[in-house]
């Protein structure tokens, strides 16, 4: 009996069958779908719309400075009036709104959108720009105003997929949820987005 353990332990051990776990931006997608921090807003939503103003007063500072980033982009530093009349259509709307498990945030990039809109029409109306820009222009300005009006001509899908990642932050499952559709295929719009974006970039320089 001794001697067939002493065989038995002197076999050489099986290898592992060498099976490549899932790549690494699965993984990373598996883990953002897993992992779901607390999140405060839909109560304090819900409490907004029966006319709790110091939740909505929560509301405003936990998303200013995400509304106050996508306007500046596209608007340049001075917003402050773009920023409080998004907040005030969010509280006029706010009896209509209803949770279908869409991240908040996307419906109030919705107004922000029709904002910023707006707010560009009025300007470029009423505030003309000349053909040949001060030699004191920034050129990180210029910049930004190129990549703004690329974001505009990308279509309706893609520009929503890049706002709501790169502009208001938000994570792939919420930006899948925000536009009824998979993790997958906002990753593919990305994609597809950004190498629209470095083509119309490329042409204009």
């Amino acid at each position: 009996m001794r001697e067939e353990i002493a065989t038995v332990s002197a076999l050489p051990e099986r290898p592992e069958p060498n099976i490549p776990g899932p790549p690494a931006d699965i993984r990373s997608e598996a883990r953002d779908a897993d992992v779901r921090p607390f999140d405060p807003v839909p109560d304090l939503v819900e409490r907004a719309r029966h006319g709790d103003k110091d939740a909505f007063g929560q509301i405003y500072r936990l998303h200013h400075p995400t509304v106050a980033r996508m306007a500046r982009f596209h608007l340049g530093p001075d917003v402050d009036d773009v920023v409080a009349e998004v907040f005030l259509r969010a509280w006029e709307g706010l009896p209509r709104y209803r949770n279908t498990g869409v991240p908040f945030l996307a419906w109030l990039h919705g107004i922000a959108r029709h904002v910023v809109w707006d707010e560009m029409g009025r300007r470029n109306r009423t505030e003309p720009r000349e053909a040949v820009p001060d030699a004191g222009v920034e050129w990180a300005e210029d910049d930004r105003l190129s990549l703004a009006a690329a974001i505009e001509r990308l279509p309706q899908e893609q520009r929503q997929v890049i706002e709501l990642k790169f502009l208001l932050g938000m994570r792939n499952p919420e930006v899948a949820a925000a536009m009824g559709t998979s993790i997958g295929a906002v990753n593919a719009k990305q994609w597809r987005a950004l190498q629209t974006l470095r083509d119309l970039m490329g042409n204009d320089r």
